[in-house]
């Protein structure tokens, strides 16, 4: 027995059993019909929205019309699959042809080149970019667009996307800039130089408390072998570091930069990036940090 008393789009609950709604029936039947036709999401639900004779369903909905079992009777759950448990408004035959239209649809997909997926805001709405490829004879176009418009059967948003390529390049530089800049080799020098001199304090202590030890040990106050044990752990907290140069931090740095520098690494520390309307990079933050990199580099090249 069904025992859900939510009915899908196309159907209305009675009496312990799914009715066919008739006013939406035919908006079922012709998601259908198209899709066998080759059309996508999109495309069928912009047919939806020229017809009156149909309901209008957005391209999300329409893939939930094709993936649903129950327009053909049929129930898929964890007990297995049931035939005939509600009247069907296609036939078994036309919803299997979907699904493996559908089937042939993902085998042919490839994940996506895009390397800022998720990171990128919408100018215009906020929402986070998604990624689209187009794919024609000779090459592959890949862009960064607003969702809005893609779970829409028209643009609802302003902004219909940017290229990737462009602005992965412009992100890459950008960060290039950044942490070349002499600033960051002043900032690690003086956060190792203060390590230094934390470390001295540590081995200037560790040196009179050795002498307080051996003063112990010759006043009878402990004996050897807490004297040995005393000792190694006052060597083992110590462990001295040598000091290091401003032109070698610049140098490492730029090995680094140049050489291994990829969005990839940086891909997991950035939290967001920026665009303006015009599609010109304003913004990109780190996790956990505040500053925006894009207007550091612009002040230092000012500076």
């Amino acid at each position: 027995k069904m025992i859900t008393t939510h009915a899908p789009f196309g159907y209305q609950y009675h009496n312990g059993t799914f009715t066919i709604d008739t006013v939406k029936a035919p908006t079922i039947k012709a998601v259908f019909s198209y899709y066998l036709q080759g059309y996508g999401y999109k495309k069928i639900a912009q047919y939806l929205e020229a017809d009156e004779k149909f309901i209008n369903r957005k391209p999300y909905q329409v893939r939930n019309i094709i993936m649903n079992p129950n327009y053909c009777g049929r129930v898929i759950n964890q007990y297995g699959q049931y035939d005939n448990m509600c009247p069907s408004i296609v036939s078994t035959s036309i919803y299997e042809q979907a699904q493996a239209i559908r089937s042939q649809k993902q085998l042919k997909r490839t994940s996506s080149a895009n390397q800022l997926k998720q990171k990128i805001k919408c100018p215009y709405c906020g929402s986070t970019l998604t990624n689209i490829t187009i794919r024609k004879k000779h090459r592959t176009l890949r862009y960064y667009v607003c969702p809005q418009n893609m779970n829409a059967s028209r643009f609802v948003c302003e902004f219909k996307g940017i290229n990737a390529q462009s602005l992965e390049a412009s992100v890459l530089a950008t960060c290039q800039d950044f942490f070349q800049n002499q600033q960051l080799y002043s900032k690690i020098n003086h956060t190792i130089q203060q390590r230094l001199k934390k470390q001295k304090d540590i081995e200037a202590k560790s040196t009179l408390t050795q002498e307080q030890l051996i003063e112990k040990l010759a006043q009878c106050k402990i004996d050897a072998e807490t004297f040995r044990e005393q000792t190694q752990s006052l060597h083992q907290q110590s462990k001295p570091i040598s000091s290091i140069h401003t032109h070698q931090i610049r140098k490492a740095l730029q090995n680094v930069i140049q050489q291994r520098f990829t969005l990839n690494m940086l891909y997991p520390y950035i939290d967001e990036i920026h665009i303006t309307k015009s599609k010109t990079l304003t913004g990109i933050y780190f996790k956990n940090e505040p500053l925006n990199i894009v207007n550091q580099t612009a002040q230092s090249s000012i500076a």
